[in-house]
C-alpha cells in the first residue's frame, strides 16, 4: 500500500483505478478507501474478471479518465499501455521448508523448481535448503512472458523447459494444478505439487484425464466442415497474424473458416454462432478449463495442427502464448 501511495502523491495522480485477479478482490474496498482517505484522488474499481497481465484493463479506464492503473498480482507483459501501469507484487508466504522437509523421500536427486509471482521469493530458500541435503536444483529463465526466474505463467512455461533436460521431476510451489499440469505437458516430466494447504500431490493422473479429453475434442471437431477462429481483443492475448493463418490452413484442407473477435470466451457469447467447431488463438486456459462448458469443440492452435496432420496424436503439449 505504501508504493502506491507514493506513486500517486509523486505523480499527482487525481483519478487512478485498481485491478485485481479474483482471488485479491476482497482487498478492493478495503484498499480504495485507504487511497481516498489518505490522497485527494478518485478511485475506480474494475469488477471484470481479470486472468492475468495480459488482461488489462487500460483502454476501459482511459475512456473514463482515469489517469493510472494498478494492477494487483501479477508481473508486466504488455509493453505500451494505454494508461501508465504500475504492477504491484503480492507476496504470499507460508512455511514451504518444513513442508519439503516432511517430504524429502518423495523427491528425486534432481530437482527443478517452479512457482507463480506470489511465491517467487520463496524459491532461492527452497533451493538452499534442498542442496545443503544434497539434492541437485536447478531453477531456469523465462524466455519472454515470465518474468522472474522459475516463474511460469498460464500460457509460458518456458522456464521449465529450460532446465527439462536436466532434472528428473518438478517441485511446483504455489496452489491449484494449473500450471503444474502445464509444466507435465510442456516437458513430459513428472510434477510435484507443495501447495499451501501444506498438501503434496502428484498431477499425472489430472494429467492423463486432460489428455484424453483433448483427444475426444479433437476427435469430434474432426467431423467439423466450418470452424471459427477466435480473435481475443483482450491487448496481450490478440494474435491475428496466427489467426489469419489458421484460416488460411483450414480453408486450403476444404474447410470453411471465419474469424471471430471476442473479448470474454464463454459458452454464452458464441451460442448462436453457426459454427461446427472453434480455435481459439487467445487464452489457451479456456479450451482446458472449462472444457464442460462449451457444447461446440474448442481446440488450441496445436491441437488444430494434430487435426489437420500437422502434428502427432504422441506430440501432443500446451499451447503457449510466446
Amino acid at each position: 500500500m505504501r508504493k502506491v501511495l507514493d506513486i500517486i502523491k509523486d505523480k499527482g495522480y487525481k483519478k487512478i483505478a485498481l485491478q485485481f485477479p479474483e482471488g485479491l478482490k476482497e482487498k478492493a474496498i478495503e484498499l480504495a478507501e485507504t487511497i481516498e482517505s489518505k490522497t485527494n484522488t478518485l478511485v475506480f474499481i474494475s469488477s471484470d474478471p481479470c486472468y492475468g497481465a495480459c488482461d488489462l484493463a487500460d483502454r476501459e479506464m482511459k475512456e473514463l479518465g482515469v489517469e493510472a492503473l494498478f494492477h494487483f498480482g501479477h508481473s508486466p507483459i504488455i509493453k505500451k499501455p494505454d494508461i501508465p501501469t504500475y504492477y504491484i507484487d503480492i507476496n504470499i508466504d507460508f512455511d514451504v521448508i518444513s513442508l519439503f522437509d516432511e517430504n524429502l523421500d518423495l523427491l528425486p536427486k534432481k530437482i527443478g523448481l517452479i512457482t507463480t509471482i506470489q511465491h517467487v521469493h520463496l524459491l532461492k530458500k527452497v533451493k538452499k535448503f534442498l542442496e545443503y541435503r544434497d539434492f541437485e536444483v536447478f531453477i531456469g529463465k523465462p524466455l519472454k512472458r515470465a518474468m522472474y526466474e522459475g516463474q511460469v505463467l498460464g500460457c509460458d512455461f518456458s522456464s521449465a523447459r529450460a532446465i527439462a533436460s536436466l532434472v528428473d521431476c518438478f517441485a511446483f510451489i504455489g496452489s491449484g494444478d494449473f500450471h503444474a499440469i502445464g509444466v507435465a505437458l510442456a516437458t513430459k516430466k513428472k510434477v510435484l505439487v507443495f501447495d499451501i494447504t501444506r498438501e503434496v500431490r502428484d498431477v499425472q493422473q489430472k494429467v492423463e484425464k486432460i489428455l484424453k479429453q483433448r483427444y475426444a475434442i479433437i476427435a469430434r471437431a474432426m467431423e467439423a466442415n466450418s470452424f471459427g477462429i477466435l480473435i481475443g481483443e483482450k491487448k496481450g492475448q490478440q494474435r491475428l497474424s496466427l489467426a489469419l493463418k489458421i484460416k488460411e490452413k483450414i480453408v486450403k484442407n476444404g474447410k470453411k473458416a471465419f474469424l471471430l473477435t471476442i473479448r470474454e470466451i464463454t459458452p454464452e457469447n458464441l451460442y448462436y454462432i453457426g459454427i461446427d467447431a472453434f480455435v481459439n488463438t487467445a487464452c489457451p486456459r479456456v479450451a482446458i478449463d472449462d472444457v464442460a462448458k462449451f457444447k461446440k469443440p474448442m481446440l488450441n492452435p496445436k491441437e488444430l495442427e494434430i487435426l489437420l496432420g500437422e502434428r502427432k496424436w504422441e506430440e501432443y503439449e500446451m499451447e503457449e502464448l510466446l
